[in-house]
């Protein structure tokens, strides 16, 4: 870990080439002094970026750097037990973790959960380190009030929920894309805003 950075954050997905990607991307953007990073739990290794999230981040600053260098890389322990916090697409991704490496479920958490767990702590000092923040959401697990899994119904105004998860757009439809985006930006704007002064990290680079 570089001088300076108060942690590493590890976001997982399945295939490494959508979600998780995306959701590091807007991340690290938004805190610059953290370490981000992202792995799949079935990635084939050297996997780019799929076509549509590509396409995505290339369109915000900084973007074309980063899909210009991203490979899919494989979830393994060591990632596991180098990361500080976790953040997980869905409960599934949560699980496969648990089961490769069972010390890690207290830094463990679906991006939803992460979000809805720091907005209660807010406003998170800008010095407290992930490994600090991680302890402090998990003595928090149960008393948290997390978003239901809901869909959205013809004409309803209202956007889909996916609880606590973010949906594959890989499996079935990639129209579902766009759920993916708006869901994994939601959340991050939600755990980002939760940071004392990251926001404004986050809006100088826009």
């Amino acid at each position: 870990m570089s001088e300076g950075v108060r942690g590493s954050l590890l976001v997982v997905c399945a295939a490494n080439v959508c979600r998780s990607p995306f959701a590091a991307f807007l991340l690290g953007r938004a805190l610059p002094d953290i370490d981000v990073a992202s792995v799949g739990v079935t990635a084939r290794a050297g996997d780019p970026l799929c076509r549509f999230t590509k396409e995505r981040i290339d369109e915000l600053p900084g973007g074309a750097e980063f899909t210009n260098s991203h490979v899919s890389t494989r979830l393994d322990a060591e990632s596991i037990d180098r990361a500080d916090l976790i953040l997980t697409a869905s409960e599934a991704e949560r699980s496969a973790v648990a089961t490769l490496a069972p010390a890690s479920r207290p830094k463990t958490f679906t991006l939803v959960e992460a979000a809805f767990s720091a907005r209660e702590l807010a406003p998170i000092p800008p010095e407290l380190t992930l490994s600090e923040l991680a302890a402090r959401m998990h003595s928090q697990r149960g008393i948290v009030d997390l978003p239901q899994a809901r869909t959205r119904r013809w004409f309803s105004p209202f956007r889909p929920s996916f609880g606590i998860a973010v949906p594959d757009a890989h499996i079935g439809d990639t129209r579902k894309h766009e759920d993916v985006y708006r869901a994994v930006s939601d959340a991050v704007d939600i755990f980002v805003g939760a940071w004392a002064g990251a926001r404004l990290a986050l809006d100088a680079t826009d």
